[in-house]
């Protein structure tokens, strides 16, 4: 009986405090740009991986996106959306809005080139 109250007491702790990090702008990994969220939220998916994505992130990065004009829709006779163009919208979706404010990069070069930007 005591075992079985400590776990209760112990996976209600364990919820409250992921409840609470989700509402401090807690955001799940990203499947996109080796889990970085800068890179992922102004520059979208890796166009090694998808040369030819069907939605794009659009300044201020903080949700506001464009729907490519060669996929279906906007243009009926586009090409169809991929697994990785739904999954990679629903993630950017999902995070990019809770960002505090979009910044700037302030590392050297492009944010590409920086050690896990090519992954």
């Amino acid at each position: 009986m005591r075992t079985s109250l400590k776990l209760c007491l112990g996976a209600l702790v364990l919820l409250t405090f992921k409840l609470d990090a989700q509402a401090d702008g807690y955001y799940a990994p990203l499947s996109y740009r080796n889990n970085d969220p800068f890179l992922f939220c102004t520059k979208g998916q890796d166009p090694r991986r998808n040369p030819a994505p069907c939605w794009r992130p659009i300044p201020p990065y903080t949700g506001a996106y464009v729907m490519m004009p060669y996929c279906r829709p906007p243009n009926p006779y586009g090409k169809d959306w991929t697994q990785d163009d739904t999954k990679s919208l629903a993630e950017y979706l999902a995070t990019c809005p809770n960002a505090e404010s979009s910044g700037r990069w302030q590392g050297g070069g492009m944010p590409e080139t920086s050690p896990n930007g090519w992954h």
